[in-house]
């Protein structure tokens, strides 16, 4: 049964923007979900922890007992984590960020953690060497009047992923989950891409 559950969870989103819909910088799609996303009361991170830990029981990976990582000028060191895990690579992690008044940001894979926010709605579009300067999750917490709490993130080392799947494919099983016990996520697909 459970291994069902989760099978059925590693599917993308059925509503998922695609093309230019897909992108804040062209589209009002992700903004607008973000905004019904905030409508919705932000769920503890004991919850999160506790629904995450049980996702990755469902594909029989172990969960992580104390996913926090209290964060120190916003520095993270991923070689560190990899090390103390014994994972085959750096980026397979699972992390997720909050804002000041609890919301989960955003669910996400790799070692990419930043807290990017534009200062102005005019800064959206910024490029710097052709790539945007703000991601999705950045913009979105700016349009929505929030701030990132920088104090810490959690991160959840992927050991032993199950053959026949990728990060990615459980860090989308991850958020859909999440979303399947109503937790709001700001960037309600960031996990999908």
């Amino acid at each position: 049964m459970q291994k069902c559950d989760a099978e059925a969870l590693l599917e993308f989103c059925k509503d998922l923007p695609k093309g230019k819909n897909s992108s804040v910088h062209l589209s009002k799609v992700r903004i607008v979900k973000a905004e019904e996303q905030i409508e919705l009361a932000p769920k503890s991170i004991e919850e999160i922890v506790a629904y995450t830990n049980n996702f990755l029981k469902m594909l029989g990976m172990k969960p992580k007992r104390n996913p926090v990582v209290n964060l120190i000028n916003e520095k993270i060191d991923y070689n560190r984590i990899k090390i103390a895990n014994n994972m085959d690579d750096k980026r397979d992690i699972v992390w997720m960020k909050f804002t000041t008044d609890n919301y989960l940001g955003v669910v996400a894979t790799s070692n990419d953690i930043n807290f990017l926010i534009p200062k102005t709605r005019e800064q959206y579009n910024l490029k710097n060497n052709n790539k945007w300067m703000y991601n999705t999750s950045g913009i979105i917490v700016h349009h929505l009047n929030k701030l990132w709490n920088k104090n810490f993130v959690l991160i959840f080392p992927l050991v032993n992923i199950p053959k026949g799947l990728r990060r990615g494919d459980i860090e989308r099983g991850i958020g859909n989950y999440l979303i399947s016990k109503n937790v709001p996520i700001l960037d309600f697909y960031s996990h999908n891409y």
